[in-house]
């Protein structure tokens, strides 16, 4: 027996939706086969094809609807079949427009062509002398927005009832879900705040670099890793202290070995040697990795 549920009741499977589903396809692919026949049509026969979209949405979902009404347990209104064409094919005809008019007249740049970073006096002026020491605006950026990200880390992580909430699911996620925590927000919190600091990161690659690319991210990616494992992997000022060890063997190398193994070219692979050597002799880290004792 049919009744009027929720669709968004966890009983409700997709057959309840098929009147929707049917309604939203039959009015995109009436849309699209007219689009494809004629991109550029005049405003008489735009209107024209957005009504028979809708006709044609609505039959396709009423359709739907009978071959799954045996299945079914919840009942779709006719009404709601035609507002949910009507909003598929409307959408489409909106979003043809606004692509028209706005995005192909913006002059995209090249995705292989660097492009220039934009700069800021007070972190991309000139070099600063301190005791015959040359020192880049850029990289005392970097440091302190490492300082401050690293101590606004911290303190989420220890400190707060989210960050907690993320060394247990971490830890373990079946039991933290059994002590109450939101498993699934925790992840997108996760998420979020790695997007946030590598947004950092690369703001700060970009003034010190003055130009960005496609390819800018892949070996600063490497170069991260090898830094959480040289520090210890779930520490994070191990982190903190295995980038800044790694700045410093790379400037070492490139500065005082001689010969054909030194230079700015070889800087990177000194870089994987360290993190070869560390995972040899020391696979916890410098600081030692967060292990979890299980029972």
């Amino acid at each position: 027996m049919l009744t009027k549920a929720d669709l968004n009741h966890q009983t409700t499977k997709w057959y309840d939706r098929a009147p929707l589903i049917g309604a939203a396809l039959g009015a995109v692919a009436l849309w699209v086969v007219a689009r494809l026949i004629e991109p550029d049509q005049g405003v008489v026969l735009t209107v024209g094809i957005v009504i028979v979209g809708i006709a044609l949405g609505t039959a396709v979902g009423w359709l739907a609807g009978l071959a799954a009404r045996r299945r079914a347990q919840s009942e779709v209104k006719l009404l709601t079949v035609v507002e949910t064409a009507a909003a598929a094919v409307v959408f489409l005809e909106l979003f043809w427009v606004f692509y028209k008019q706005v995005i192909t007249s913006i002059t995209w740049p090249s995705a292989k062509q660097r492009i220039p970073f934009p700069q800021i006096d007070v972190v991309t002026g000139p070099a600063l002398e301190v005791g015959g020491v040359t020192i880049q605006r850029s990289a005392i950026f970097t440091v302190a927005a490492l300082a401050v990200c690293a101590v606004l880390l911290w303190v989420f992580i220890n400190r707060t009832r989210l960050g907690r909430g993320m060394q247990a699911v971490s830890q373990d996620p079946d039991t933290a879900r059994l002590m109450g925590i939101n498993v699934d927000r925790i992840i997108v919190v996760a998420f979020a705040l790695g997007a946030v600091l590598a947004a950092i990161a690369g703001v700060s690659q970009g003034f010190q670099n003055n130009n960005i690319d496609f390819r800018m991210g892949f070996l600063a990616g490497l170069k991260a890793f090898t830094a959480a494992v040289l520090g210890g992997i779930g520490n994070v000022w191990g982190a903190v202290v295995g980038g800044l060890v790694l700045g410093v063997v790379e400037a070492l190398a490139t500065q005082y070995i001689p010969g054909q193994f030194g230079g700015g070219s070889w800087k990177d692979v000194w870089a994987f040697v360290i993190l070869i050597l560390v995972l040899v002799f020391r696979p916890q880290g410098l600081l030692g990795a967060r292990v979890v004792d299980r029972a």
